[in-house]
């Protein structure tokens, strides 16, 4: 017998949940279902735990280095088995209960959700029917199509992986390979990282894609640029890996090979193609109400294809939620959305970037703020900091900004707020600082004002300053 509801949502990760509650709130019978631990990939296999190892990481590094700060620590062997007790601590008190869920009036179905027709989903053989769904099942890691594929890793190991590797080596010089290999260069493997493209972090720009990669190489992990892996093979001391690097051939062997590429929604998880449910590049096609191609179903987080960030997937839940019950009136807000790489240093973004910036009928001009050698970098020993801000030569306004910093995840958010504010340059710059700190190296970032610049052939400004 068919159980019915208002709403069905499929995957308890931050888009789902979020859309559950908000149904729950609105009043609607819902039910969310989970083939998984709940919380999704954020609190089981991503930020939560890469946030916990990363720290972990630098504690282990601080303390090699701590000799010169006066300290005598006598050596700082490696426990592995209690960092994994750790991160296992913490996930497991994050990670929400079904009995919480159910106590707001969802209904909590534990099992793979897959489409019957497109008003049932079977969940482990239970049916549960609806007017409107909810797709917001997550997303998987990308496994590169070559020979000894099946001797990869992903993150999804990386994070609680069981012994710990003397060699590291990533594929892939995205976001995801960059915050591990910091990490596990910070423990004392030896880390590389082989990068397909001129320059890591291809969606960032290259200067600051380069003063990150320029720091990481100082910690010691390895890059090697314009670089293809061709073949892995099983060897004796861990895996094999042939590689093309810059036209030439190349090898070595690595404990673990881990596959960093990206993630996409699989929708074979959902049984989509059943309905006629269509995909996009990343994720299920979705129109600005984030309704997919079959009208009553909706999709959000990952699933939906659009930023892959936990914040985002939350506001889409939210958004996919009142729009399934209430008709499509709220359409997602993404314009000003902060993102942060948990590196050592760690690198914040948000907005446009200057090469960007023409294309939305913006003048751009760009403050570029080298903090090497600052009072606050030469006091803590921590990394100066790069910071780029792209303004509108027009109105003098921030809209967008680019960081390398120990403390980007709390100054880029400053950056949104000035952006969403429409603040000009000025204003910010005129605020007295705390000196010394990282939040003063950014606020020499907003000044000299950018309209005090002289105007290049192709009207661009340019500011340069360093400590």
């Amino acid at each position: 017998m068919v159980e019915r509801f208002d709403l069905v949502v499929i995957g308890a990760g931050a888009a789902g949940i979020s859309a559950a509650r908000t149904a729950a709130d609105l009043g609607a019978r819902v039910a969310l279902a989970e083939r998984g631990a709940l919380g999704g990939l954020c609190i089981n296999r991503g930020c939560i735990p890469k946030k916990a190892l990363v720290t972990a990481g630098r504690a282990h590094r601080l303390v090699r280095e701590a000799a010169g700060s006066g300290a005598r620590p006598g050596g700082a062997p490696l426990d592995w088995d209690e960092v994994l007790r750790r991160q296992n601590e913490i996930v497991d008190a994050l990670r929400p209960s079904a009995a919480d869920l159910e106590r707001r009036g969802i209904r909590v179905a534990i099992g793979a959700a897959q489409f019957a027709d497109p008003h049932i989903v079977e969940v482990n053989g239970r049916p549960l029917g609806a007017e409107r769904f909810i797709v917001a099942a997550g997303s998987q890691p990308v496994i590169p199509a070559l020979p000894g594929r099946e001797l990869l890793i992903t993150s999804d190991h990386l994070l609680f992986l069981p012994a710990f590797p003397a060699s590291l080596t990533f594929i892939g010089g995205g976001p995801v390979a960059l915050e591990l290999a910091g990490a596990y260069a910070d423990f004392g493997s030896r880390v590389t990282v082989l990068a397909r493209d001129a320059e890591i972090l291809p969606s960032v720009d290259a200067d600051v894609a380069r003063y990150l990669r320029k720091s990481m190489e100082a910690r010691g992990v390895a890059f090697r640029l314009h670089t293809t892996v061709t073949r892995l093979a099983a060897a004796r001391d861990g895996v094999h890996v042939e590689f093309d690097s810059a036209g030439m051939a190349n090898e070595m062997t690595s404990s673990q090979v881990c596959a960093a590429v990206g993630r996409r929604f699989h929708p074979r998880t959902i049984g989509a193609a059943r309905i006629g449910l269509e995909m996009g590049r990343l994720g299920l096609r979705t129109g600005p109400y984030l309704s997919t191609s079959v009208p009553h179903i909706y999709a959000a987080g990952d699933a939906a294809g659009n930023r892959q960030l936990t914040p985002v997937a939350a506001h889409e839940g939210r958004i996919a939620a009142v729009n399934a019950l209430r008709g499509d009136t709220e359409r997602a807000d993404e314009a000003v959305i902060p993102q942060v790489l948990f590196t050592t240093p760690e690198v914040g973004l948000v907005g446009l970037s200057y090469g960007d910036a023409p294309a939305h009928g913006i003048h751009p001009a760009v403050s570029r703020h080298d903090a090497r050698g600052s009072s606050n970098s030469v006091a803590t020993g921590e990394e100066g900091g790069y910071f780029k801000l792209v303004f509108d030569q027009d109105s003098q306004r921030l809209v967008g900004a680019q960081m390398v910093s120990p403390a980007a995840a709390e100054l880029i958010q400053l950056c949104a707020l000035a952006i969403r504010s429409r603040v000009p340059g000025s204003l910010v710059a005129g605020q007295l600082s705390v000196h010394p700190s990282q939040g003063e190296r950014l606020l020499r970032a907003f000044g000299p004002e950018p309209h005090g610049v002289p105007r290049t052939a192709d009207g661009a400004g340019v500011v340069e300053s360093r400590p």
